[in-house]
């Protein structure tokens, strides 16, 4: 599996060029909900933590979580368009999700491959007083983060598991990027 991701990140290196720093700024977070997801399979609520590579690339980890399960993932995402614009985007990742309990759970985990359609969302939220927040000093004021993107993602992941079966899974979700 690190093969892959270092053949991952070698190709979009070589292909896609340096960092643009100049208008994504290296590092961004993002918090997305919705039902299932293209970076963890088992997800309703999920944080990621993206780093931009250009206006079209970026590397994602994710942290995952649904009423009786959890999970992580790794990857990589290409915009066919930019990631500014409502775009087609594919998606290269691994990920680790344990469903149930403790004692008696299951644990998934294998390489998926993703397409999907990112419509970007203008205007009022339909889903008020879902922003994420912060207070600068404790018991101060909530401040809203400012968002960066804010969109709905709808598609398709295509999975090889450790077990060596596959399947398909629909995903649609709505993503806030901060």
């Amino acid at each position: 599996m690190k093969k892959i991701l270092v053949i991952v990140a070698s190709i979009n290196f070589s292909l896609f060029g340096q960092s643009d720093t100049t208008t994504n700024n290296g590092w961004d977070g993002s918090i997305s909900y919705g039902i299932l997801s293209e970076k963890t399979p088992i997800s309703i609520i999920e944080y990621s933590s993206l780093f931009n590579i250009n206006k079209n690339s970026e590397f994602y980890a994710t942290v995952g979580t649904a009423l009786f399960g959890s999970g992580v993932g790794l990857g990589y995402k290409y915009y066919f368009k930019t990631k500014s614009t409502s775009s087609i985007f594919i998606s290269f990742g691994s990920q680790f999700s344990h469903l149930g309990t403790v004692q008696e759970g299951m644990t998934i985990y294998g390489l998926s491959i993703s397409s999907g359609y990112s419509i970007i969302r203008k205007g009022a939220s339909p889903v008020k007083g879902i922003v994420p927040a912060y207070r600068e000093k404790n018991g101060g004021e909530f401040k809203a983060v400012k968002l960066k993107k804010d969109s709905l993602n709808i598609g398709v992941s295509f999975m090889y598991l450790g077990d060596h079966s596959f399947g398909f899974l629909p995903y649609i979700y709505i993503e806030r990027r901060f």
